[in-house]
């Protein structure tokens, strides 16, 4: 018990630091809007590519993680556990992918056939280790996360890119650490029932 308040209280302090580091550069991203977000080409502007940028990579290695932790405790994950998972990282991942694509391409098609895509092959990979269910939930989450990150991304084009691949992004990360607790908790569970 002491060890789990420990990672939790890590877990806030790691957090409030990380709002702490962020907080300054909200005035900045608020102020990113209308003619400001892109240059007179239709680029978007530094702030935003480098926003860009960081999620993407992001994005990818927090996927490779929960692939990897899939593929070491798929044997001892729930069937409806294991259908959380993929539903959720490919849903969440195709939403931040098609929310980009959208904000580059300005283009709701192609920004859709990448974001879709990408959700697709996610959840793929993601399922495979646990069952065919949990790939064709895994892929059906990201096919509709993907449409909904693309139509998002075209339509805040000129408003507030930067602050809403932000949001996606926070987003996504609210909602990966509750999977990585969620499969904690089946792991710990597993280990009890081993004993």
């Amino acid at each position: 018990m002491r060890e789990r308040k420990k990672f939790i209280w890590g877990k806030v302090i790691g957090l409030i630091t990380l709002w702490y580091c962020f907080a300054p550069v909200l005035p900045v991203f608020a102020h990113e809007h209308g003619g400001d977000v892109t240059t007179n080409s239709g680029v978007p502007s530094s702030l935003t590519m480098n926003t860009i940028v960081l999620s993407i990579i992001v994005v990818v290695f927090v996927i490779i993680l929960l692939i990897v932790r899939l593929r070491k405790q798929g044997a001892v994950i729930s069937k409806m556990s294991g259908m959380m998972a993929t539903m959720t990282a490919a849903m969440l991942s195709s939403l931040v992918v098609g929310t980009i694509a959208g904000v580059l391409l300005a283009g709701l098609f192609l920004s859709t056939v990448i974001g879709v895509l990408f959700g697709l092959v996610v959840g793929y990979i993601l399922g495979l280790p646990l069952s065919l269910l949990a790939s064709m939930d895994g892929m059906l989450s990201g096919i509709m996360g993907g449409m909904m990150g693309a139509m998002f991304g075209v339509m805040v084009t000129m408003d507030y890119p930067t602050l809403s691949i932000v949001f996606v992004d926070i987003v996504f990360a609210a909602s990966m650490f509750l999977l990585y607790m969620l499969l904690e908790k089946e792991k710990a569970a597993s280990n009890k029932d081993n004993t």
